[in-house]
């Protein structure tokens, strides 16, 4: 629609400009002089005068259709102010969902933990003990101890961490790469151009940071500890850029808010 309207309008100003140019030429045939001066004719002084007008009248009217036909309304929507709301209100709504991962994913690590301390207080039970006989004071420690690890865990396994942590994670690295680049997109849509600075680099960051720690998975399925350690430390730097980009977003929010364009 945009495009057909700019058409519309060029083709407008053609159309004014060349009936412009015919209603000169036919004033200007009005004026018929002598036979005898007919050689030496000159246009009247007020034709004279008027050309330049007309002709500078043309030209301003054909560049400013042709600045609108290539400006503003381009991308449509995409311009607008709704648009551009996008990105700088689903990104605060995903630090909220990032918090909410990490904590599915401590609790996962929770779990994993929790078996690891049965199974290495599983193998301090004796062995050849006599069932009959009236177990050690130690023997009875180990035992309650045992069974609380065994009651935490069958509450914690009940939970499903590790695949709730294992699916939000996955949705989070999907939207947030591409809200983020939704949110480039339209800066360049709407600015026709980029505005390099910390928050566009810190949120690079985040990208990036979202990347390796999803590359550290497969790694971590197969009991690599140093994939795990640093999956965690890699979530807890972005966590940090993150929150570090929450005020820098709000001013742009805010700016975006303030904007004299209109909504769609």
């Amino acid at each position: 629609m945009v495009a057909l309207r700019n058409h519309s309008q060029l083709l407008s100003y053609g159309l004014g400009a060349v009936a412009t140019v015919t209603v000169m030429r036919h004033h200007a045939q009005v004026f018929v002089p002598a036979p005898d001066s007919a050689a030496h004719a000159q246009p009247p002084a007020t034709l004279v005068q008027a050309m330049p007008a007309a002709s500078a009248m043309t030209t301003a009217l054909l560049t400013g259709a042709e600045g609108a036909w290539a400006k503003g309304g381009v991308y449509g929507p995409l311009e607008g102010k709704a648009s551009s709301l996008v990105h700088p209100i689903i990104l605060p709504l995903l630090f909220l969902v990032t918090l909410y991962t990490g904590f599915l994913g401590w609790q996962w690590r929770q779990t994993r933990l929790v078996g690891v301390e049965l199974a290495d207080l599983r193998k301090q039970l004796p062995k050849d003990e006599d069932p009959e006989a009236e177990p050690s004071s130690a023997h009875k420690e180990l035992k309650a101890q045992i069974d609380k690890l065994t009651q935490e865990r069958s509450e914690l396994v009940q939970g499903k961490y590790k695949d709730r942590h294992y699916q939000i994670s996955s949705l989070l690295l999907g939207g947030g790469i591409f809200f983020t680049a939704y949110g480039v997109c339209n800066t360049y849509f709407r600015a026709d151009k980029l505005f390099p600075g910390p928050h566009l680099y810190a949120g690079v960051a985040v990208c990036v940071l979202w990347a390796l720690a999803a590359a550290c998975v497969p790694f971590m399925e197969k009991g690599n500890e140093t994939a795990r350690t640093l999956h965690i430390s890699l979530n807890v730097v972005m966590l940090a850029l993150y929150v570090w980009q929450l005020p820098t977003g709000f001013e742009i929010l805010m700016k975006v808010w303030g904007l004299g364009i209109p909504w769609f």
